[in-house]
């Protein structure tokens, strides 16, 4: 079974608002087109920067995950909240320049999907405990 990625998108404004997701989230869906699958979340009035979810990204590609992570990072109005997958392994970003690559590498339970902005993007998956 392929494993799907799902990106968590935040706001960056102390109160979400619906007019960033009209604004971002269609701008994506036309950038990425079939690519990628995006939700928009129920925004509510009482929303604030802790719980600024204002959608999410799925996408089975790492090259898509990459090219969506490429895209929001920059980004002023939205960031990447979390990366998230449908089977027991997680997504770590971590700084590329703090991390051994090629340990990672060589890791059993470990798969680099990319780098992109100076942020590695790690697949871990759950170790047999």
């Amino acid at each position: 079974m392929a494993v799907t990625f799902r990106v968590v998108l935040r706001s960056t404004e102390t109160q979400p608002s619906q007019q960033t997701q009209e604004s971002v989230l269609p701008a994506m869906s036309q950038k990425f087109g079939q690519r990628v699958s995006i939700s928009a979340a129920d925004l509510a009035p009482d929303d604030r920067l802790g719980a600024a979810t204002i959608g999410t990204v799925d996408t089975d590609a790492p090259t898509a995950l990459r090219d969506v992570y490429e895209y929001v990072e920059p980004h002023r109005l939205v960031k990447v909240g979390a990366i998230r997958t449908n089977d027991d392994s997680r997504v770590a970003v971590r700084k590329a320049h703090e991390v051994d690559r090629e340990a990672v590498e060589r890791h059993e339970r470990a798969t680099v999907l990319g780098e992109v902005h100076g942020d590695l993007l790690v697949r871990v998956r759950r170790g047999d405990e």
